[in-house]
C-alpha cells in the first residue's frame, strides 16, 4: 500500500505536465513525454490473466461492450488530461486498457484502488469497498443519480453459468453461459457507503418519508411496476425533481 501511495503521489504531482495524446495506426501510444508515459504506466497493474478457457464454448460474453473506448480516467477526483481507451470486463470486475477500440484482448488492467475512477463512454465507474469484512476488496459501481440527498449506483455483472444437464432428462446438455446480472446501489447523504437497494415500491418508498402521497401519485401515474431495476431509475431521474 505504501508503495502504491507513492507511485500516486509522484503521479499528481506531474498533472500538470501531461499533453495530448494519441494512438497510431501501430497500436503505439505516443505521449509528450518519456516522465508522461511512465505516469501513466503506474496506473496499470501489468498483470494480464491470460485466458485459458474456451470462450468460443461459452454463449454469450463477459462484456457489455466489447469495444475499447476513449476514456477518462480520475485520480484524486482530477481527470487526466491523457486520454486512455477503456472497457469494462463484467465478470471479472476489471477495468482494461487497450491500444486500439477493437482489439479482442487487453494489454493492461487498470490499477484497482479507492481514489483511481473511469468515465468510460457515458458511464462513470468508481471504485467502493462495499465488503466489510475485507475493507480491501473494491467492487465498481456506475453512477446513475447524484444529487444532495441522494445518490444511485449500479453494479452491471456477468455471471458464469457452468455447463449442466437438459432438463428434459433425455441427454444432451445446456451450454455453458455468461447471464447478466444488475444491482442498484443507494446511499443517502448522511451515508459514505452504498448499500443494495431492492428493486421494490416498499424499499423506493422508505427513500422519500416526507413525500410519500406525492411519490405514490407519481408511482402510479407513470405505471411503475418495479419489476426491473429500469422503474428505480426512471423513478430517480423524474420524480426527484418533481420535489
Amino acid at each position: 500500500m505504501k508503495k502504491i501511495t507513492l507511485i500516486f503521489s509522484i503521479l499528481l504531482l506531474s498533472f500538470n505536465a501531461w499533453s495530448q495524446s494519441y494512438v497510431d495506426s501501430t497500436g503505439a501510444d505516443r505521449f509528450a513525454s518519456t516522465r508522461a508515459l511512465d505516469d501513466f504506466n503506474s496506473l496499470k497493474n501489468n498483470n494480464v490473466e491470460e485466458e485459458e478457457a474456451e470462450l468460443e464454448n461459452i454463449k454469450g460474453s463477459m462484456y457489455f461492450n466489447t469495444s475499447f473506448e476513449e476514456s477518462t480516467v480520475v485520480f484524486n477526483g482530477n481527470p487526466m488530461e491523457e486520454k486512455a481507451l477503456l472497457r469494462y470486463n463484467s465478470f471479472k470486475d476489471e477495468i482494461e486498457i487497450g491500444k486500439n477500440s477493437d482489439q479482442k484482448r487487453a494489454s493492461n488492467i487498470l490499477v484497482k484502488t479507492i481514489n483511481v475512477e473511469a468515465q468510460i463512454g457515458d458511464e462513470y465507474f468508481k471504485p467502493f469497498a462495499l465488503n466489510p469484512k475485507d475493507k480491501d476488496e473494491l467492487t465498481y459501481l456506475v453512477k446513475i443519480y447524484s444529487d444532495e440527498q441522494h445518490k444511485l449506483y449500479l453494479h452491471k455483472m456477468k455471471k458464469f453459468v457452468d455447463e449442466k444437464p437438459a432438463p428434459s432428462g433425455f441427454g444432451g446438455s445446456l451450454p455453458a453461459r455468461f447471464d447478466d446480472k444488475f444491482t442498484l446501489y443507494y446511499s443517502s447523504k448522511a451515508e459514505g457507503t452504498p448499500s443494495i437497494l431492492k428493486v421494490n415500491k416498499k424499499s423506493v418508498l422508505k427513500l422519500f418519508p416526507n413525500h410519500l402521497s406525492t411519490l405514490k401519485g407519481f408511482i402510479s401515474e407513470n405505471n411503475l411496476k418495479f419489476k426491473t431495476y429500469q422503474d428505480v431509475i426512471f423513478l430517480f431521474n423524474n420524480f426527484t425533481s418533481l420535489q
